[in-house]
């Protein structure tokens, strides 16, 4: 056997250097994705602890009112943190509760991300430290007694 042809069967092909060439395109694609998958969830993890961070802070605002009036606010983030958060926005709502008149549910809101497309919401319930004082009704002292016991005859005590 000739040195030529003995080096050519030890050599690779066109055709195996293209599959070769074409497995590894397909497995850089894959991990190049899943890289990209990866930064976006850190992106989004990033933005969600933000939110939730303000939430908190806009809440603890509410608590320090001790007892919000009902309605609502709304507002950006630029005055209190300029520059910092450029794409979050928060509502602040307020409700009477109808069982508990001394009773709100204060709702905050932060709305960020692309084109304002995600949302974080905390939710508590307050209770006004100063209740007006209940009125009282005059001539009736039924709310104020036990309830009457009957004698069924069976009382060994009398």
């Amino acid at each position: 056997m000739s040195p030529a042809i003995a080096s050519s069967r030890r050599a690779f092909t066109l055709l195996e250097v293209m599959v070769a060439v074409a497995f590894i395109g397909i497995a850089l694609t894959a991990l190049l994705s899943l890289q990209h998958t990866d930064l976006q969830s850190v992106t989004r993890g990033q933005d969600l602890t933000a939110a939730s961070s303000l939430a908190q802070a806009l809440m603890t605002q509410a608590e320090i009112e001790r007892f919000p009036a009902v309605g609502s606010l709304q507002g950006d983030f630029s005055r209190a943190y300029q520059g910092q958060y450029p794409n979050f926005r928060w509502q602040r709502i307020v409700d009477a509760s109808s069982l508990f008149p001394d009773v709100h549910r204060v709702r905050i809101r932060v709305i960020y991300g692309p084109g304002f497309s995600r949302s974080f919401e905390l939710t508590e319930f307050m209770r006004n430290p100063f209740p007006p004082p209940e009125a009282a009704v005059e001539g009736d002292d039924s709310q104020n007694q036990p309830p009457a016991q009957q004698d069924d005859g069976d009382n060994p005590a009398q």
